[in-house]
């Protein structure tokens, strides 16, 4: 007959506890740190791409305000020749050639910005800028985009709704050409020569059509400083980014 024996274990002493119990403390430590590592790279890459967006967008904002204060002055400068023709000389057929080739482009055309928001837009959507670390670069972020919204979105609002008032009022008074699709419109070249282009002369009308010049005018002012007050924000903002990024 065979004897089986049963082996005892032996019992473990407290160091080997301790040490146990350190090497899983320590591997789940390691383990946190290296996922929070990895979140931090990777919230970093998506930070830098981000800012990168953002500087490409603000570059692109100050061309298109640089692009467009020329066209804006040209636009000042019609609205200036109409304001100088006394409306009693109106029904002269030589004033009113020199009224309508004024009055037609700033009738037919103006000029806003634009601002290039699609980073910001996707951050917006994306819950924010959660993935920024710098305070001050969100803040400086949200106060160019704030003045935008509250000062050129704004103003641009007022000048196109006197630009509109404008034209409603003139249309009542004048024969006026389709508004053009482009800049080499043939509809700015059709402009009458000698031809009376006033179907009616109410002085009430005409004064009031004047008022709605300068009012549109004095919008049109306004606004163009708000845009250089924002495309002096937005180029500080650039080179505070690319200084904080190290960007070019």
């Amino acid at each position: 007959m065979e004897v089986h024996h049963h082996s005892h274990s032996e019992k473990k002493n407290f160091k080997e506890y301790f040490l146990e119990f350190f090497m899983l403390f320590l591997a789940v430590t390691l383990g946190f740190f290296a996922e929070s590592l990895r979140e931090n790279l990777v919230n970093h890459g998506k930070e830098k791409h981000l800012i990168t967006g953002i500087l490409a967008d603000l570059k692109k904002d100050t061309v298109d305000i640089s692009f467009g204060y020329p066209f804006q002055h040209w636009l000042l400068n019609k609205m200036d020749n109409v304001l100088k023709i006394p409306v009693e000389k109106i029904k002269d057929i030589s004033t009113q050639d020199t009224f309508y080739r004024n009055f037609a482009i700033f009738y037919a055309s103006y000029w806003v910005f634009v601002q290039n928001n699609n980073t910001v837009t996707q951050l917006k959507n994306a819950g924010g800028f959660s993935v920024f670390h710098n305070q001050s670069v969100i803040d400086s972020i949200n106060t160019t985009n704030n003045y935008y919204e509250a000062w050129v979105k704004l103003n641009e609002d007022t000048y196109l709704k006197a630009y509109e008032k404008t034209a409603d009022l003139a249309t009542q008074l004048i024969k006026l050409p389709v508004l053009p699709t482009a800049f080499d419109d043939t509809s700015f070249a059709a402009i009458p020569d000698h031809t009376e282009v006033f179907t009616q002369y109410n002085r009430i009308l005409l004064e009031q059509l004047y008022s709605y010049i300068r009012y549109q005018k004095g919008a049109l002012l306004f606004y163009i400083e708000c845009e250089k007050e924002y495309y002096k924000e937005a180029t500080q903002l650039i080179k505070f980014l690319q200084r904080e990024y190290h960007l070019k």
